[in-house]
């Protein structure tokens, strides 16, 4: 093979390599960029529930997600909620309620997921003003706490998945166990 030969096969695949870089280039260029999302603010949280009609109760924040714990007319339930950053839409990710009875509390939740949570509403009105804190033992290894500073309800985040939970149990300011519930 001569030195002219070799020098046009090089030339060649340079020319080649080179096109094809340009061609990925432009393909790469040409993507969507993918969608991302934010949890919403405050601001949102009260303009969706005005427009939905419902009483907003508790909120969580879960990564880039919002559990709105809500109440209405009839029922409890809750949104999780998540805003697009492209156009500011809030995007409803799930819906969950509940009618209202005569329990003293309500139990309802995510038990899978990233981050699963359960929520507890206490429907009763002397429960309410008593309850300082809501404990959910999940089993033997596991509980979870939360203040409930005078709200009707807390949401409670589990760090794993779970198959249920043995007992929820309201306490007051003192300690003192003022409702227990068994689980499921």
């Amino acid at each position: 093979m001569n030195v002219r030969t070799r020098s046009q096969m090089t030339n060649g695949v340079a020319n080649e390599l080179v096109a094809l870089v340009v061609v990925m280039l432009i393909i790469s260029a040409c993507q969507p960029k993918p969608t991302t999302f934010r949890p919403p603010n405050q601001n949102e949280l009260e303009a969706f529930s005005q427009n939905q009609g419902i009483t907003l109760v508790v909120d969580k924040l879960l990564n880039d997600s919002t559990v709105l714990l809500y109440e209405e007319n009839t029922s409890f339930g809750y949104y999780t909620l998540t805003v697009r950053e492209s156009d500011g839409a809030v995007v409803v990710l799930r819906n969950v309620s509940a009618a209202k009875s005569d329990q003293p509390i309500l139990v309802i939740g995510q038990l899978t997921g990233d981050q699963p949570f359960i929520a507890v509403v206490i429907q009763d009105a002397i429960l309410l003003a008593e309850t300082t804190a809501i404990e959910v033992v999940i089993d033997s290894q596991n509980r979870l706490t939360a203040t409930t500073n005078r709200q009707a309800g807390a949401i409670l985040v589990s760090p794993l998945p779970v198959n249920g939970w043995r007992a929820v149990t309201l306490y007051s300011a003192e300690g003192k166990v003022l409702y227990s519930q068994e689980g499921h």
